[in-house]
């Protein structure tokens, strides 16, 4: 028992802090850590084992605060907590809801929801779990169930919905560079422009 838990550990160790990158692309590079210190976007990553593929943050221009951290740490206490309280705060100042308290509520559930409890900006699974999704969500080529899978804090998902993104924000390149869309700060913006126009992307 003592000798499994010492491999255990090691192989923890190993993946630990080291280099990952996004599968798509190769540009976009991270770290592996444990979901709940990671001060970033998460990615999943074979490399990283039962860990995520941490890509730090930016840093956010100041906003005004929507959600305090009292309120926020009531669901969600982790050292995680306070890079993601940053993050909402200036999505839901972006999406003009900081004083609906409704409207706050229902932005968190949604965000909360997509990316399972803020432990992944982008769903998990393999390449065969996705192959179902080949010919959904305006998805056309084999391949494209995994590669334009549910991404960001609103649930992007299917090339169809890429595609629209690409056309109305080129500067993600989300077709060539899916998980462009789940970097932490491209998907608050993204997710406030959802809020404010919910056809955005129909």
């Amino acid at each position: 028992m003592y000798l499994v838990a010492i491999v255990i550990v090691t192989c923890l160790s190993i993946a630990n802090g080291q280099e990952c990158h996004a599968r798509f692309d190769q540009s976009i590079i991270g770290y592996c850590s444990s979901a709940d210190k990671c001060q970033g976007t998460l990615l999943i990553s074979d490399i990283c084992g039962q860990q995520r593929c941490c890509i730090s943050g930016q840093t956010l221009a100041a906003s005004p605060v929507c959600i305090t951290g009292g309120e926020f740490n009531a669901f969600y206490s982790t050292p995680r907590a306070g890079f993601l309280r940053r993050i909402l705060n200036y999505a839901i100042n972006q999406a003009e809801i900081c004083y609906n308290c409704h409207a706050k509520a229902a932005f968190l559930a949604i965000s909360a929801a997509m990316t399972n409890d803020f432990t992944s900006d982008e769903v998990t699974g393999t390449d065969a779990q996705f192959n179902d999704d080949d010919n959904k969500y305006g998805n056309d080529r084999p391949g494209d169930g995994s590669r334009f899978r549910r991404r960001s804090f609103f649930g992007l998902r299917g090339r169809e919905m890429y595609q629209r993104l690409q056309t109305l924000i080129p500067q993600y390149q989300s077709v060539s560079k899916p998980e462009s869309v789940a970097i932490v700060e491209n998907g608050m913006k993204i997710a406030a422009q959802q809020w404010k126009n919910p056809n955005l992307l129909n």
